[in-house]
């Protein structure tokens, strides 16, 4: 709640300054063109083949096989509720794109999808490949801004959504390998929860 609460606040404040922002990346530019089309397959199709995969080969190195089912469990349900609920709320809202296509703008897919992604890793790998995995996120948010797809206030907003649908399904999955056993994890003071029926 807290983490959807401070993103829909930063797209409010954002949405103020949508337009300004749009300009200066389309007359300025605000990533060269590899990296721009770099953040949008990272966000759209890259991202989660790498993480199923890097759980695939880390699991198998380090003799983890029993935890593997539950980390692709954990990593593909938190993936799969992102794009639900990211659809269900770009049909929703119905916003049009900068570049005038319609109408799915408000939330960015493509930057919720890459923060989910990015929790995950930071759950899974620790806080060193967590922020790498981040500031990967970050590059497909100001590429979605770049190629005119996407307004400031979407990739902010999109961000936040990954980012607590990531940690909702982090800490149910903390506490199904605590129940059984496999794996421990200190306790934090603050819980967001998914239902998963």
């Amino acid at each position: 709640q807290l983490i959807l609460g401070s993103a829909a606040l930063a797209a409010l404040a954002a949405s103020q300054v949508d337009h300004q922002v749009k300009s200066y990346a389309q007359t300025k530019g605000l990533l060269p063109d590899n990296i721009s089309h770099f953040g949008d397959m990272y966000g759209g199709n890259w991202g989660h083949w790498i993480l199923l995969s890097s759980i695939l080969v880390t699991s198998l190195d380090d003799g983890e096989k029993a935890e593997m089912s539950e980390k692709m469990e954990f990593a593909t349900l938190a993936m799969i509720t992102n794009v639900v609920v990211t659809e269900g709320m770009k049909r929703g809202f119905g916003r049009k794109r900068p570049n005038g296509n319609c109408c799915k703008s408000f939330p960015s897919g493509h930057t919720s999808h890459s923060f989910t992604i990015a929790t995950i890793v930071n759950e899974l790998y620790g806080d060193q490949i967590g922020i790498a995995a981040y500031c990967l996120a970050a590059l497909v948010a100001a590429s979605r801004i770049n190629d005119n797809k996407h307004y400031l206030s979407d990739v902010l907003f999109g961000a936040g959504l990954g980012t607590a649908v990531g940690r909702g399904f982090a800490l149910a999955y903390r506490d199904r390998s605590n129940d059984n056993g496999i794996v421990s994890f200190p306790q934090l003071s603050l819980k967001i929860y998914i239902p998963l029926n």
